[in-house]
């Protein structure tokens, strides 16, 4: 069998690594577990499997890999995990299963696990992408190699065939199971498996190979974006923010460049890149924006401002509460005595703004308006809604300014309140 990707080797005079397989029972990852106990010896091997309890044969499946991961003398080990069966199935077990590998790679200390995609997969993912109208990152299928936090998936068939496979589960009388399911062609990739391969196999012979060839050209050219649009930001990041005005240069001399940097920037704040209508429309709103104005995008759960020509970014709105912990060495904050009698007399309380409040942040400096303050803090208009916290009638802190300064001190216990 082809075998592209492997974990790297060791000399003899070091200690061989733990290696994790992701063992369902089914032929591809039998045959995967098997090949891996032969080339890196039964006691470096973890065969570590996923009961979903989707299927009624799940016990049973479970039983058969403890057995099997037996007889060969590797180490075993399962996790349960339980699917809501709400939105897409499939994707659900997929994140569930990569979570519960997580987990048990984490208590064994093993840092790299073995998957058993094969060349069919590959091709049949660049399939589902193109029907999606998937774009390269989607296009480019599976990596042969990708990590995730500490851990590194290998996928070392992907350029085997998976009738290579079934001969070497043959020849060395390998059993498996059969998952009932992956005859129902209900879901997508079981209809391409059963009707639309073997149709493109009559076509073009090498339909297979060739489908896996160009997912592997297409993660070239991805990367190589990737590349570019690091180098596009790198001018254009100041801090946690875009400038957009930058970024609305390059799209007036190339438009797809300034596309692909946005793209990849959202998705390394972790947001879904936008769909091209979505992006038009964008760069519409950007031409039309008054130097003082704002724009507001909603977008996949985010809020996305510009604001002063810059992208501001607004995760899911989450509620926050006051709290209060000793101060340190050095630090300022209200006197302790104080704050712990308001307390005991139920006269800390959190307000929201109602306008026109004033705030002293320095002893040497005047009261102003938490509205002149907040312009002099560069602090957006969206994040000026700040909690406010009173002692009784007197205003004391405000969430991203500080402690008032007629109430705060340095010396003696004291308290800082924090919101969060």
């Amino acid at each position: 069998m082809a075998n592209s990707k492997t974990p790297p080797k060791t000399s003899k005079a070091q200690a061989k690594p733990k290696i994790a397989v992701a063992y369902s029972g089914g032929m591809d990852s039998a045959v995967l577990l098997h090949a891996a106990v032969k080339h890196y010896g039964a006691k470096n091997i973890y065969a570590l499997h996923i009961h979903h309890g989707i299927q009624k044969e799940a016990d049973a499946w479970l039983a058969h890999c403890q057995a099997r991961a037996q007889e060969l003398a590797c180490h075993f080990d399962y996790r349960h995990v339980t699917l809501t069966h709400k939105g897409n199935i499939e994707a659900q077990a997929r994140q569930l299963r990569y979570q519960a590998l997580q987990e048990m790679c984490e208590i064994h200390q093993i840092g790299h696990v073995l998957l058993a995609h094969h060349q069919d997969d590959q091709a049949e993912t660049v399939l589902i992408q193109l029907l999606r109208g998937g774009g390269l990152s989607g296009l480019q299928a599976m990596p042969a190699i990708k990590a995730k936090g500490t851990l590194q998936f290998y996928r070392p068939f992907l350029e085997t065939p998976r009738s290579e496979l079934k001969a070497y589960a043959k020849l060395h009388h390998i059993i498996w199971v059969e998952d009932p399911s992956n005859q129902d062609d209900a879901y997508t990739r079981n209809a391409i498996r059963q009707h639309v391969m073997p149709a493109l196999e009559k076509i073009q012979a090498q339909a297979k190979q060739n489908l896996a060839q160009s997912a592997r050209y297409l993660s070239q050219a991805h990367t190589l974006l990737t590349q570019l649009a690091q180098m596009d930001l790198k001018p254009l990041i100041q801090g946690p923010v875009l400038n957009m005005q930058g970024l609305k240069k390059l799209h007036q001399v190339e438009p797809l460049r300034a596309n692909n940097a946005l793209r990849y920037y959202l998705q390394q704040q972790g947001i879904h890149a936008p769909s091209e209508e979505r992006l038009q429309a964008w760069w519409q709103d950007l031409d039309k924006q008054k130097r003082s104005a704002q724009i507001i995008w909603q977008h996949d759960a985010y809020t996305l401002r510009v604001w002063k020509q810059e992208l501001h970014i607004e995760k899911p709105i989450q509620e926050g509460e006051w709290t209060f912990r000793k101060a340190k060495k050095g630090e300022w904050g209200i006197a302790q005595a104080v704050f712990e009698q308001a307390k005991h007399r139920g006269l800390i309380n959190t307000m929201p703004r109602s306008g026109g409040e004033k705030f002293k942040t320095h002893p040497d400096r005047p009261r102003k308006t938490l509205k002149n303050l907040f312009q002099e803090a560069n602090i957006p208009p969206w994040q000026r809604q700040a909690p406010l916290l009173y002692l009784g009638e007197d205003l004391i802190a405000v969430a991203g300014l500080g402690i008032h300064a007629d109430w705060s001190t340095n010396s003696g216990p004291r308290i800082v309140p924090l919101w969060q």
